[in-house]
This record gives C-alpha cells, sequence and structure tokens, in this order.
C-alpha cells in the first residue's frame, strides 16, 4: 500500500493527542462503543457515515473528510487485493471479447456463461487455453467446407462460435459405433420418418444415432447465413443443422446434403484427405465439387431419379394432385416432391398450393 493513504483512524487518532483527548472521551462525545472507536483508530474497522457525521458535530473535520479519506482507504485496499485484480483482469478481457465472440448468442445458448466470471467456459467452448489463444483461433478462422446460404452476409467470428458450440455439444455424446454399411438401411428410414412427417427432428435423430451418427438442431447468431455442418467427433459423424426454414422439404434436403458429405467425404476411404474437413460454399473448385457430390446425395436419395424422371415427362403442369398422387404411389411426402419441382422450376414457388401447409415442419 502506498504511503500517501492510510487508514483514517490513524489520523484521528493523531488529532486526539493534539488535543489531549482520551479515546473514552471522544467515544462519550460521539456516543459510541469505546471497543469501536479502538479499532477504528487501530485502522481495523471503518467510519461509516453515522460516525462521520458525529465526528464532524464533535468538532473534528467535516463528515466529507472522514468519508473521503475512508474511500481513498478502501480503494487503494481493493487495488492491492488478489481477488479485485483477478476481476479487473476478467473484466478487460471479456470487453475484448465481445469485439470478437457473440458473447449475447452464447449466453442465450448456455446457463453457464451469464459475465466475465464464466471466461473459462468461453476457452472451453473455443477449446483454447488463454486469450491468446482465442484470438489467434479467431484470427485464423477460415470459413471453408460449411454449407451456407449465399444470400447473406455473413460475420466470421459468429459462424465459428455457432461451429464450434455445435462441437461442443456433441463432443461427449455417445452413439453407437458407425459403419457405412448401414446407409442403405438409414437412408430407407429417413424416408419413412420424412414421409409420416410427426416429430421429424426427434425421430430423425434417434435413425442417426442408431446408426452412429450424432446430430443437433442449433440456433444462429445473427448474420450467420449456415444452413448445416458435418464434421467428425471423436469417432463419429456428426451433423449440426441451423433449421433456419422450418420446411420439411428444406430440413430433409439440407440433412441429406450432410449426409453425403459424410459419405462421400468424411468417411470415404478412398478420400481420406477430407477426414478432418469441416464443410461451407466459397469460390473454390474444390468446395464447389464436394457441395456438387453432396447435392447430388441428397437429390438422387430423396426421390428416385428415374421415378421422378418419369413423373416430369409425364406432367406438363403439376398440379396438386398430380403430385399428391406420385407421393402415395412412391411413399415420398408431397411436400419434398413439389420442392424439387419448384427447384427445377421456380414459377412454381409463387403459385398457392395445399401442399404448402402439409409442408410445414412437424416437430413433436
Amino acid at each position: 500500500m502506498s504511503k500517501e493513504v492510510i487508514h483514517p483512524g490513524l489520523s484521528l487518532d493523531k488529532l486526539l493527542n493534539e488535543r489531549n483527548l482520551s479515546q473514552r472521551d471522544l467515544a462519550s462525545r460521539i456516543n459510541i462503543a469505546h471497543s469501536l472507536l479502538n479499532s477504528i483508530l487501530k485502522g481495523s474497522r471503518n467510519i461509516n457515515v453515522n460516525i462521520a457525521i458525529a465526528l464532524e458535530s464533535a468538532g473534528f473535520k467535516t463528515a466529507n473528510h472522514w468519508l473521503t479519506k475512508q474511500m481513498e482507504y478502501n480503494l487503494e485496499l481493493a487495488q492491492k487485493d488478489e481477488g479485485v485484480i483477478k476481476k479487473k483482469k476478467a473484466i478487460k478481457i471479456w470487453n475484448e471479447m465481445e469485439q470478437m465472440v457473440p458473447l449475447s448468442y452464447l449466453k442465450r445458448q448456455s446457463s453457464e456463461i451469464n459475465s466475465s466470471d464464466d471466461i473459462k467456459k468461453i476457452y472451453e467452448i473455443y477449446d483454447v487455453k488463454d486469450f491468446f489463444e482465442l484470438k489467434n483461433r479467431i484470427k485464423n478462422f477460415s470459413p471453408t467446407y460449411f454449407r451456407k446460404s449465399s444470400k447473406f452476409v455473413e460475420n466470421k467470428n459468429n459462424v465459428l462460435a455457432w461451429s464450434l458450440l455445435a462441437e461442443y455439444r456433441l463432443k461427449n455424446e455417445r452413439v453407437k459405433k458407425f459403419c457405412r454399411h448401414n446407409e442403405s438401411n438409414l437412408i430407407k428410414e429417413l424416408n419413412k420418418c420424412f414421409y409420416n412427417n410427426d416429430n421429424v427432428i426427434n425421430k430423425s435423430k434417434r435413425i442417426l444415432n442408431k446408426y452412429g451418427i450424432k446430430f443437433i438442431i442449433l440456433d444462429r447468431p445473427s448474420q450467420t447465413p449456415v444452413d448445416g455442418k458435418s464434421f467428425m467427433s471423436n469417432d463419429n459423424p456428426a451433423i449440426a443443422l441451423s433449421l433456419k426454414y422450418k420446411r420439411l422439404d428444406n430440413f430433409a434436403f439440407t440433412l441429406f446434403h450432410e449426409i453425403g458429405h459424410i459419405f462421400e467425404h468424411l468417411t470415404n476411404p478412398n478420400k481420406p484427405e477430407y477426414r478432418e474437413a469441416q464443410f461451407f460454399v466459397n469460390s473454390s473448385s474444390n468446395t464447389e465439387i464436394v457441395e456438387f457430390e453432396a447435392d447430388k446425395y441428397a437429390t438422387k436419395n430423396l426421390i428416385d431419379v428415374d421415378l421422378f424422371n418419369d413423373f416430369i415427362v409425364m406432367n406438363d403442369e403439376y398440379s396438386d394432385e398430380s403430385i399428391i398422387r406420385f407421393s402415395n404411389e412412391n411413399k415420398v411426402h408431397p411436400g419434398i416432391v413439389r420442392g424439387r419441382v419448384c427447384y427445377l422450376h421456380n414459377e412454381y414457388y409463387r403459385k398457392r398450393s395445399s401442399i404448402t401447409l402439409l409442408n410445414k415442419l412437424k416437430v413433436d
């Protein structure tokens, strides 16, 4: 503690000696216990508002003087306190984090993140040891091999936060061992789930987990045009979707797109270079290739290509009746069929259709 700042009780004790006044006399004048005054004069108890006013009334300087000296002493003392020093450092880091990390988003997503006391949880999510590593991880992040919408401006820091939170949430999830040989059964069960459109998200998760694929729906922060992500989580492939649209056709296609990445890239023994990849659309030719392959996978596995081509040939106008008839005959949800029609012929998005209501994703 600096020499200039001393406990005000020591100054009061000096005044008593100068006036030849005993502690008991002063205690009696200001109507406090002698033991309390003795502690103040020794610097072990504080001068509060009432005592400061009483001292002023007894002719010992102003109340403002004593309260100011007490505040200066307490502030100096606090500045040296290890707990306060640690708190100051945490608050400073937290303030700097706000420029790089979407803290409000992480607060909404985790009850364990509320204030600067929870910085370690941020480090845990970002898989770093300290603020230096955090800054480097954010600085070096390149959004490659992710599926995202191309219509919106992205904030790379927010994209990274969504991505890492998805990894963190799935890291310790336990599912069965993944086996590529179960691909056809997985696709068959998911398509049946889509056709029934009942509690689709929970049932899809159970099916995916059954075949060794981790799965999560995770809301996005602002400026994060991410539809989904596929990656390896320990020894299991994993999928995170943002559920940007509450439509069955969008959910089904995006999920199958990411499943395509799993079988075509992440676990493909002939393409070991993709084992540690994380999937985002950008302008590189390599990314365009893998995204094209994943889209092709989703297209052929949601609706049999030959059956759909026959449907196209037989229909000049894609009425709701013809779509529903094809849907019932081939056990493909009409929302998925109409979604394919609209993708091929954009003008059908603008036409009124009873299938729009059927295409609403039923989550429970």
